[in-house]
């Protein structure tokens, strides 16, 4: 059996395979450890709401309050409150949270 003459030539064609996908970044981790973070923090916040007293976290609330004033001028006047802090002595006892004195609101 002979070879033929216009027999076309066999061409092997090899191709790469590739396994697993590849590299696709690590952007991902980023976003979710900071997502796991933010849960976390969520988390423990609301743990500590539940796990204090008033006057507890009161006192968280007050260390973290800046000690130095940023303006040497407060604010007031025609503000929400009309100038007056919801701290102040007339305003608390109106509200009935944090009075010191026991006082009837005028009406």
């Amino acid at each position: 059996m002979g070879a033929q003459a216009n027999a076309a030539p066999v061409i092997i064609k090899k191709k790469k395979v590739v396994g697993g996908g590849g590299h696709h970044g690590g952007a991902w981790k980023v976003a979710y450890a900071d997502f796991v973070t933010a849960m976390m923090a969520f988390f423990m916040l609301m743990w500590l709401l539940n796990a204090t007293t008033e006057q507890q976290r009161k006192g968280i609330a007050d260390y973290f309050s800046p000690t130095i004033p940023i303006n040497r001028v407060s604010g007031g006047g025609n503000g929400a409150f009309g100038g007056e802090s919801i701290f102040s002595e007339t305003t608390l006892p109106q509200t009935g949270t944090g009075g010191t004195d026991t006082r009837i609101s005028p009406k």
